[in-house]
């Protein structure tokens, strides 16, 4: 990773969470089981035959749903929420049998449907297209996969390294910079003014289902808990280090509570980590941050 890079990762906050898939571990003996699914399908010419194939291997991928659920503390890779209510949580950032939206049809990335690095942990919410009661509109990502539109869809395998996505994709760094929120629990471009970065934004926030009217209402509620914890805080920090040591634990109560909001471990704590970003001009807020 250059050092630009790291530079702008230090100053900007991420509204989603960045997930290093480096990092998998893999199971014994997992990538002698995905090498033997891959080398079978790649054997088949008949595309129907193919896809039942894959299916039939799903094991594989489900394998490792738990090394990639560690990975992020066992929250969807794109909307931060716990995984209790979603049952096959593996998804194919490219989808493997299908893409949905394209002329002629795509017969899909099937030669990804084993290879890890295709691999997202995703909530039912995200991954599977349900309608939004506000809206109307089917959300989901399913097996949609937009590129931008110069792009050319790979056919072949490699060819898929040449694609610009209009996804965001968590394990990019420089895409967890492009999300935003508003306090009120509403997603939105970081950058509305740039066209490519406003429409990978949105274009996210549509398939990942991130403005599902529930989700929103639980950063809502979050950001008012946060903006209570800091009113109340800063009542007691003028009070602090006079001998009071109830005090002192009120507040230290108070602080530790926006720490843990926003440690990786929590539910929405990207959210969490930009509400609070937001009342840095308070010293003390700004010291918890820098450390937290």
């Amino acid at each position: 990773m250059n050092e630009h890079l790291l530079e702008v990762a230090r100053t900007k906050i991420k509204c989603m969470r960045y997930i290093n898939n480096r990092l998998l571990r893999l199971p014994e003996g997992w990538s002698d089981k995905a090498n033997d699914a891959k080398h079978t399908v790649e054997a088949i010419a008949i595309v129907d035959f193919r896809k039942k194939t894959i299916n039939r291997n799903s094991a594989v991928w489900s394998a490792l749903k738990d090394s990639l659920a560690n990975l992020s503390n066992d929250k969807c890779w794109y909307c931060e929420i716990k995984q209790e209510r979603s049952d096959n949580a593996v998804d194919h950032f490219r989808p493997k049998n299908r893409v949905a939206d394209t002329n002629p049809v795509h017969e899909g990335y099937w030669w990804l449907a084993f290879e890890h690095t295709n691999f997202r942990y995703s909530c039912t919410f995200c991954n599977s297209q349900r309608k939004n009661p506000e809206t109307g509109e089917t959300e989901g990502k399913g097996d949609k996969f937009p590129l931008l539109p110069e792009t050319p869809r790979a056919k072949d395998p490699g060819e898929e390294n040449d694609e610009s996505p209009a996804l965001l994709d968590p394990c990019v760094l420089q895409d967890t910079l492009l999300l935003d929120f508003l306090n009120s629990g509403e997603p939105c471009a970081k950058y509305p003014s740039h066209p490519i970065r406003k429409l990978r934004a949105e274009e996210s926030i549509k398939l990942y289902h991130l403005d599902h009217p529930g989700l929103i209402e639980r950063r809502r509620i979050l950001a008012a808990r946060i903006e209570s914890w800091i009113n109340k805080a800063n009542r007691l920090y003028e009070r602090c280090d006079n001998g009071d040591p109830a005090i002192d634990q009120a507040f230290d109560e108070i602080a530790c509570n926006l720490a843990d909001a926003m440690s990786e471990t929590s539910e929405l704590s990207a959210f969490a980590r930009k509400v609070i970003k937001g009342w840095s001009n308070i010293i003390w807020v700004e010291e918890l941050f820098q450390v937290a």
